[in-house]
């Protein structure tokens, strides 16, 4: 029996390790066999191994629709794969999974996919994102769905104007959804660009720091001091004894 083992390298190579010599075949495929870090999901798939990944997340997320780590995977395969009408099922299915929590990570994926959808899935979505799916009358059709693939009530989505949200958005929230969910680099990127435009928010910079010392990432947090130099930064001492704990223990490497 053939052993397979996926996994996926930095940039947009991508490579699938088959135990047997012969030509390969990526229809043969088991992604079943792929490691939990494995970041392919991200990258640009052979055209013959798209539609078997989207359907093995779909089937996960079925599984275990919790699993917020698995939704995501499925949203990025869908885009990165160009494959619009998977991408509305997959954000229909974590909408609907997390109703009224996690809303910073609810929006900022409506933020950056919304633009690709139909009016009356992007009008869905955006209602769903500031009421709560499980409070909107009617939900596009989508064959892609997991957990609705019909339609509830009218087709017509009004969307109410000139009403603030009823949610205030956080940058910590969504950091901090962001790390729930594991992506620990889309959360200190998103921290990053906050403290750049409040170098003097306490908050922002202590989560920032907490990260840096989980992580220890030394590149990281050398780039964005430099870009702070000079700034009105929080926690000034902090971020000081911070880059003096890196330097005593690259010192130390050394």
């Amino acid at each position: 029996m053939t052993s397979l083992y996926a996994f996926g390298l930095p940039g947009e190579k991508f490579c699938v390790k088959e135990n047997d010599s012969g030509v390969f075949d990526y229809a043969s495929v088991d992604l079943a066999f792929a490691d939990r870090q494995w970041s392919g999901w991200y990258m640009r798939m052979p055209a013959s191994l798209v539609e078997h990944a989207i359907e093995h997340l779909s089937h996960k997320v079925s599984r275990t629709p919790r699993d917020l780590n698995i939704h995501l995977y499925r949203i990025i395969a869908s885009y990165s794969s160009n494959q619009i009408e998977s991408l509305y099922g997959a954000l229909l299915d974590l909408f609907i999974v997390l109703d009224k929590k996690g809303f910073p990570l609810r929006q900022r994926l409506f933020n950056k996919f919304s633009g690709l959808l139909l009016d009356k899935q992007r009008a869905f979505l955006k209602q769903a994102l500031l009421l709560g799916a499980a409070d909107v009358e009617s939900i596009p059709h989508s064959s892609c769905s997991r957990f609705n693939n019909g339609v509830v009530g009218s087709t017509n989505v009004v969307i109410k104007t000139g009403e603030p949200s009823q949610h205030q958005f956080s940058v910590l929230d969504e950091a901090r959804d962001l790390i729930d969910s594991g992506l620990i680099d889309d959360a200190r990127m998103v921290l990053e660009q906050a403290i750049t435009q409040q170098p003097d928010d306490e908050h922002i910079s202590r989560e920032l720091l907490e990260l840096y010392r989980y992580t220890k990432n030394l590149d990281a947090f050398a780039t964005i001091r430099e870009q702070l130099n000079g700034q009105p930064l929080a926690l000034a001492d902090e971020w000081e004894a911070l880059a003096e704990t890196f330097f005593e223990e690259v010192g130390a490497e050394g």
